[in-house]
């Protein structure tokens, strides 16, 4: 099935009369709250319309924030807009039907990028707010879609951050193709609306929707949450640190400091070993004792990283659509030093996230 592309479209606060009345004749207004898990069903889909994501922000195909049992939302189709102010009762079409809570309404935004297809992207729900961050956000679809992560990249890099952020949702949309989309809220839980047509009887694969919002700082909840479940964000871009340890910067310019190989594979335990046998004594020391807590997870690959920085708290992963994996120290942004400090780093990320074949480690 071919994926659905669309140019950024401006949407503004509020419908007009002759758009909702077209979408009723024409689409289904399908809410994916109270809807999905049937759909998913008929679709073979092996996993729940919801559940929690990780605590320690780990990317994978984990679970959206919709729920099964939630209250529908109104949506909106692509270079429409999205419903506003509070209303009740449901609202009948010629594919089913929407309930829209008191409360909810359509958040002004921007469509910077949408995607339907039956692809299988990670279950993603991120605020991006900004360059760094942005910088990460793209690393999620390296995998699943290269193309997707090169477009969404090369249409989100004129945000301006001071003004705005951006909303990153995948969701699973059952047998039928997202038409179009809409961002909308209830105090400071966010919802994905999304409109389709009537699904087909039979179907042997799910459709999903991979959609980019650009939002006004000031539009957007204080603390969102996402879904009726209350879920956080997830993280902005895969992978979590699981171990971070400073360096002696002398031991570790004797070493080769930065001129030698600062990345390497370090899933399984011979390949750590060479690793940590690279590092400072008393920086290996650190980097076993902190990965004795987090012992490695099914489904996951691991690289370490030697970095330099002035001050940094940790460290974030970077996959490239080419199959390149890196990283990089955040934190101490601000912070300038006389002399480089040394960092050791060990990231973690689920297999579903990377490409097929990793090119390269630096």
């Amino acid at each position: 099935m071919s994926s659905h592309r669309t140019e950024p479209v401006v949407e503004s606060a509020r419908p007009s009369h002759m758009l909702l009345k077209k979408l009723r004749r024409t689409v289904s207004v399908a809410v994916l709250a109270a809807s999905l898990t049937a759909l998913s069903t008929g679709c073979g889909q092996d996993r729940p319309a919801t559940g929690a994501p990780p605590s320690d922000n780990v990317g994978g195909d984990h679970s959206p924030s919709t729920s099964a049992t939630g209250t529908p939302l109104p949506t909106t189709p692509t270079g429409g807009s999205p419903s506003s102010g509070p209303s009740s009762g449901g609202t009948s079409t010629s594919g089913g039907t929407s309930t829209i809570p008191s409360g909810t309404r359509g958040i002004e935004s921007r469509v910077v990028y949408l995607s339907t297809g039956v692809r299988n992207p990670p279950a993603v729900h991120s605020v991006v707010t900004s360059e760094l961050e942005l910088s990460r956000f793209p690393s999620w679809f390296a995998g699943s879609d290269p193309a997707a992560a090169r477009e969404i990249a090369q249409r989100s890099q004129k945000t301006d951050f001071s003004r705005n952020v951006l909303v990153g949702w995948t969701e699973t949309t059952g047998c039928s193709q997202a038409t179009g989309v809409a961002l909308l809220a209830s105090g400071d839980r966010l919802t994905l609306g999304v409109s389709q047509p009537k699904p087909p009887p039979e179907c042997l694969v799910a459709n999903r929707v991979t959609v980019v919002f650009e939002v006004p700082r000031d539009r957007m909840p204080k603390h969102p949450v996402f879904g009726v479940r209350r879920e956080p964000a997830t993280s902005p871009g895969p992978g979590t640190t699981v171990a971070f340890a400073h360096l002696d910067v002398v031991a570790a310019q004797g070493q080769g400091g930065p001129g030698r190989s600062k990345g390497s594979e370090v899933t399984q335990p011979a390949q750590l070993n060479t690793y940590l046998a690279g590092l400072p004594a008393s920086g290996a020391s650190a980097v076993r004792a902190q990965l004795a807590a987090h012992p490695p997870k099914s489904g996951e690959r691991r690289f370490g990283f030697e970095l330099s920085g002035c001050r940094p708290t940790g460290a974030t992963l970077l996959v490239s659509p080419e199959g390149r994996v890196s990283a990089a120290p955040t934190g101490g942004e601000n912070i300038r030093c006389i002399r480089p400090e040394f960092y050791a780093a060990v990231l973690a990320v689920p297999v579903n996230v990377l490409p097929t074949r990793v090119t390269a480690i630096d």
